[in-house]
């Protein structure tokens, strides 16, 4: 097991030692940067800037930079407008079936 799977073993722990609120913040922070990490990817997999990426969505590049640092949360139709842009369809599945949030 890496550093980074014991340090996130330890977090886990602590959420469920804290309870189910805590529980369902820590997998509400999972979904939201996987689902950052999968905008980050597919823009990177196009070779597009952010410059770029933002005049196909429709959406400011300021804000696509927000996005991408964790510092803003996208609404469902930014996101969706990201997300169709760069051609990604999202997949989510249910925990504990291989994949938590997934962009393919």
């Amino acid at each position: 097991m890496s550093s980074w799977d014991e340090f996130y073993a330890e977090i886990e722990a602590e959420a469920k030692a804290e309870g189910p609120a805590a529980v369902r913040d820590l997998r509400a922070k999972e979904l939201k940067y996987s689902l950052i990490t999968s905008l980050i990817a597919g823009r990177r997999d196009l070779h597009l800037t952010q410059a770029q990426l933002a005049a196909r969505a429709g959406v400011a590049q300021e804000e696509i930079s927000r996005i991408e640092r964790g510092r803003k949360s996208p609404t469902i139709d930014t996101y969706a407008r990201i997300a169709a842009a760069l051609g990604l369809q999202p997949q989510l599945r249910r925990r504990g079936s291989r994949a938590r949030a997934r962009v393919a």
